[in-house]
């Protein structure tokens, strides 16, 4: 059943002393696949459904985990075992690699065959080239290919129905992306993302400027866009995002249009002649843009389905690969690299739980956090703050002075490193704790006030007294608190990491290059350098030397102080003599 056009719909109407014939039995399998399969477009959409992961099995080898998803026309794609490919073998490759892009996108497609072949008592020209024989069953199955091309619309999914990417300038490696919200609310912000990818091994930067109508940025009708990937991490993808302010109307289209002559583009800091054109729009509405967006998709929605291309495309994977004449590597794998992902009731009743949870999170009260080490958070939640606390005390001799200062010992508070907010107390003569730098408590009467300083990169602090009057009593205790969010620790993590610059290296055999390891968020930013299969030598300064045979070679950096930490990128050793 290869039908793709679902009306109109027609069922068999039966009666006593109907001939069924072959014709009538196809309607009524055609009648009910069409109208599931226009309930799986118009209610489900277009993607995957489940599973359906690519990941690397070794360096030119996939595997496709199992799942399912629906195409364009509601048919469904259900892979029931891993697939395993070497990439070489899929259709398209040969293709592909000759346009010399250094990835490509796997995409599936449903696909059905001609099964089990039976004797034909009817007779005639049968199938498996026999004279008597037809296929007695339809199996229901997919196809995987490798595709370079874009979609049209990069935005396949439901962000389409709120956002509009257009596409501002694109080459062979450099792209260039301008999204923006299709209904924006008048007098509210609106955020413009700029998305940019760079496959090259060069650093690239451009600027262009955005003439805003019934937009403003900053309270100009002008915006500048600029970027600089030396500023960056070299990762090869980037989003850049501006805060643009909507007019106070309603009714109209707001629009961000590049200026002719506008776009300035470089490669490796020098001028590359580009052109780039491109215009956001978004109607600007008085009300709720969800409002907006609910009549618009209900008004457009029935022609929209019905008129998308017939050969639009599943994209499961961006492969990237490292090629070096007809040998190639598999880098890295992204996963959807469109967002083609269909959202079902289950899916879409945890997400809405958790938005209520986190919408209760953020409205409990931090303070409630209880004492002592090692407690931390709301209770019963997930932790909001860690806490942790403790006493210090302060000897003091016999006849310390008013105005004398005294400092702690190095004190570890064990939150670990980053950025901690330390509270502390003093105790009155009565055993109460006072922290009252401004002096609003006139009644209680400390004898010294204390500060602290923090050294977030040890994750330690000191705390300091100053005696405010002669202290009779040999000691002062200071009671200290020390506070951590939960973001806070979670972003630490995060961004503890190495990145090698360049990021791909290519060389000629027996040629050098000093590699530079960038440390992100770690204060012991010691490396251990090392090379895998004889790939070449490198030393402690990360001064790499290539072999003496052509090949694609792994060179990795490994953080000392954290292990778990580390980071690799390609060496392409070429023959310049070939």
């Amino acid at each position: 059943m290869k039908n793709t056009t679902f009306f109109p719909f027609e069922r068999n109407k039966y009666f006593y002393g109907k001939l069924l014939s072959v014709d009538d039995f196809e309607l009524e399998q055609k009648y009910f696949n069409d109208k599931r399969r226009m309930i799986n477009r118009f209610l489900c959409g277009a993607g995957i459904v489940a599973g359906m992961n690519v990941v690397g099995v070794d360096e030119q080898t996939i595997s496709v985990e199992t799942g399912c998803a629906l195409d364009s026309f509601g048919r469904e794609i259900v892979i029931d075992t891993p697939v395993i490919k070497k990439l070489s073998l899929l259709p398209g490759f040969d293709s592909c690699t000759d346009m010399h892009d250094n990835y490509v996108y796997l995409c599936v497609e449903y696909d059905e065959k001609d099964t089990n072949p039976v004797h034909n008592i009817a007779g005639g020209a049968g199938a498996a080239g026999t004279d008597q024989a037809e296929y007695s069953r339809t199996r229901e199955g997919y196809r995987l290919y490798l595709v370079n091309q874009e979609p049209e619309d990069r935005n396949l999914s439901y962000r389409s129905l709120c956002e509009e990417t257009v596409v501002l300038y694109t080459d062979q490696d450099i792209s260039v992306r301008q999204v923006f919200p299709r209904f924006v609310q008048s007098g509210c912000d609106a955020q413009l993302r700029i998305e940019i990818e760079n496959l090259s091994q060069q650093y690239i930067s451009f600027s262009y400027n955005l003439g805003l109508t019934c937009l403003t940025a900053e309270g100009e009708q002008q915006l500048t866009v600029s970027f600089d990937e030396m500023l960056h991490e070299k990762t090869g993808s980037y989003c850049l995002t501006y805060r643009l302010k909507t007019a106070e109307v309603s009714g109209v289209e707001c629009a961000a249009e590049v200026e002719e002559n506008s776009f300035r583009l470089f490669v490796s800091k020098q001028p590359v002649e580009a052109r780039a054109e491109g215009r956001s729009i978004a109607r600007v509405s008085e009300g709720d843009v969800k409002s907006e967006l609910l009549r618009s998709y209900h008004q457009s929605a029935m022609e929209r389905i019905l008129n998308r291309n017939d050969r639009e495309k599943l994209y499961l994977a961006k492969i990237y690969m490292i090629k070096a004449g007809d040998t190639y590597m598999i880098a890295r794998i992204e996963p959807a690299p469109f967002g083609q992902y269909v959202m079902g009731n289950e899916l879409s009743a945890a997400l809405n739980t958790m938005l209520i949870s986190e919408s209760g999170s953020r409205s409990a009260s931090v303070g409630t956090g209880r004492e002592g080490a090692g407690q931390s958070g709301t209770g019963g939640g997930a932790a909001a703050v860690q806490v942790r606390n403790g006493v210090c005390e302060f000897p003091l001799s016999i006849g310390a002075q008013k105005g004398q200062k005294l400092f702690s010992k190095e004190i570890f508070h064990g939150l670990g490193l980053g950025a901690v907010s330390i509270q502390l107390g003093v105790e009155t003569e009565e055993g109460e704790i006072l922290s009252d730098p401004s002096g609003i408590f006139t009644d209680k009467k400390v004898c010294a006030e204390a500060a602290a300083c923090s050294n977030e990169a040890k994750g330690s602090f000191t705390i300091g007294i100053r005696l405010l009057e002669s202290v009779p009593e040999n000691r002062v205790r200071v009671r200290w608190t020390a506070l951590r969010s939960a973001e806070e620790e979670k972003k630490e993590k995060v961004e503890k990491k190495i990145f090698i610059k360049p990021s791909i290296l290519e060389l000629g055999m027996r040629e050098s290059y000093f590699l530079e390891a960038v440390c992100s968020n770690m204060p012991d930013k010691r490396i251990e350098w090392s090379v895998k299969d004889d790939g070449g030598y490198i030393d402690s300064n990360g001064h790499y030397t290539a072999p003496n045979a052509p090949g694609v070679y792994e060179v990795s950096a490994r953080s000392v102080a954290y292990p778990e930490v580390k980071a690799s990128i390609f060496a392409v050793v070429r023959d310049k003599n070939e």
